[in-house]
């Protein structure tokens, strides 16, 4: 492609909040015939930046271009190029090492608590549908298993080797005596 051949950009990608400073810095080796531009994302709209204002300031130096905003605002998302002076006059298009600015606002309450009852309604119906999902398999492999059985009359063979413990029901617990009440009404333990 066209590359990068009169400038060199740095930062290429920069994300901050509103209100805070951004620095932008070419290396070219005649930054005097260089200048910085503006670009809407969704536009073709080259806009010139040559001269320092009171939201932004130009600086030239040896061999490079500084270029500052003071506050960022949500205005000034874009993408900012570092090509030369006479872009716009030619109508030429600028080189594809740009720079593109993300102006991130701080969120309200509101928002906040909208995130989280959006959060919290996706964690319910994600559990919802895992115990929907774990729960259908196992019943169907159940209700095979119990149709097979009482179909054959045979037992399955990954069944046919476990036994059923035999266990005390309630019926075959005996009462318990309790020998301390008789000793109370005035019987001994010796005594028969």
């Amino acid at each position: 492609g066209s590359g990068c051949p009169v400038a060199q950009q740095h930062p290429r990608y920069v994300a901050a909040k509103k209100n805070m400073p951004v620095h932008f810095i070419c290396y070219s080796q005649e930054p005097h015939n260089m200048q910085w531009y503006k670009t809407a994302e969704d536009s073709d709209d080259l806009y010139g930046l040559d001269h320092s204002t009171s939201r932004y300031s130009i600086e030239r130096k040896d061999n490079l271009i500084n270029f500052t905003i003071f506050r960022i605002t949500y205005e000034d998302n874009g993408i900012y190029v570092c090509d030369s002076k006479n872009l716009t006059a030619e109508k030429k298009q600028p080189h594809l090492c740009a720079t593109e600015l993300r102006v991130m606002g701080h969120s309200s309450i509101q928002q906040i608590q909208s995130r989280n009852t959006l959060k919290d309604t996706i964690i319910i119906i994600q559990s919802i549908l895992l115990v929907i999902f774990i729960s259908i398999p196992m019943l169907l492999f159940l209700d095979k298993v119990s149709d097979s059985i009482s179909s054959s009359g045979d037992v399955p063979s990954f069944v046919a080797g476990l036994e059923v413990e035999q266990m005390a029901t309630y019926e075959d617990i005996t009462p318990f005596r309790d020998v301390k009440a008789k000793w109370t009404v005035g019987e001994h333990p010796g005594e028969e």
